[in-house]
């Protein structure tokens, strides 16, 4: 598999995102200074939520259409305003959650983070095969609940404004490995050509035996 089929729908949805914010400003807009840039990252947080309205204006526009087309009013709402509030990202991760539950998941054995890091431990004394067929059904199931939410969506543009606040063109390799060690998935000093490397050779990160365990799989789309 090459390095292009690899990267997933989120990094996507960055470049094209970044690339249509760079050609609809003005050079007066996109101009900054390092003082502009504190603001900016101030503004994105600050009032317990994370402000999209100023420099994530075309993405937030195009998530808010394709939700409301998909029918997710409740993930609709919360971009309502252009703000993701703690208190709404709290509610949605509840909801996922609660939507596996009525899976017949025990909520005991889920584990989530803020942007949607998810991992969901099998059932004790299951045989590995029995793990294995878990895991994929685990899988979808995980799927049709974040998808039926509208959490992708609202993980994705969170995600993005907290990496990088100003969205100013910031190579979007270095956006998804800022998230790499955020998750610990990879060292504080994996670089740009580490990550070319390991995409080439399908090691690292890109290694299909590590992507087999489902926390790890998920904490690696919430970053692609």
């Amino acid at each position: 598999m090459n390095r292009q089929t690899r990267r997933s729908r989120f990094t996507k949805t960055m470049i094209a995102a970044i690339a249509a914010s760079c050609i609809l400003c003005s050079a007066s807009a996109c101009a900054s200074s390092a003082h502009g840039d504190a603001v900016a990252r101030t503004r994105s947080q600050t009032g317990g939520g994370i402000d999209l309205n100023t420099h994530y204006s075309t993405e937030l526009k195009q998530a808010r259409e394709q939700l409301s087309q998909n029918g997710n009013d409740f993930a609709t709402n919360i971009l309502k305003d252009g703000i993701i509030a703690d208190s709404e990202l709290a509610e949605l991760n509840h909801r996922v959650v609660q939507c596996l539950s009525d899976l017949g998941y025990s909520k005991d054995s889920i584990s989530m983070g803020e942007l949607g890091e998810m991992s969901v431990h099998p059932p004790s004394g299951v045989t590995h095969e029995e793990s294995a067929s878990w895991g994929a059904s685990m899988n979808q199931d995980i799927q049709a609940c974040t998808e039926r939410n509208g959490a992708n969506a609202i993980w994705q543009l969170a995600s993005a404004a907290q990496l990088n606040p100003s969205n100013d063109g910031k190579d979007t390799r270095q956006t998804i490995i800022d998230c790499y060690i955020k998750q610990g998935i990879v060292g504080a000093s994996y670089s740009v050509d580490d990550y070319e490397r390991d995409s080439r050779n399908g090691t690292g990160p890109f290694d299909e035996t590590r992507r087999a365990d489902a926390g790890l799989r998920h904490k690696l789309e919430s970053c692609e």
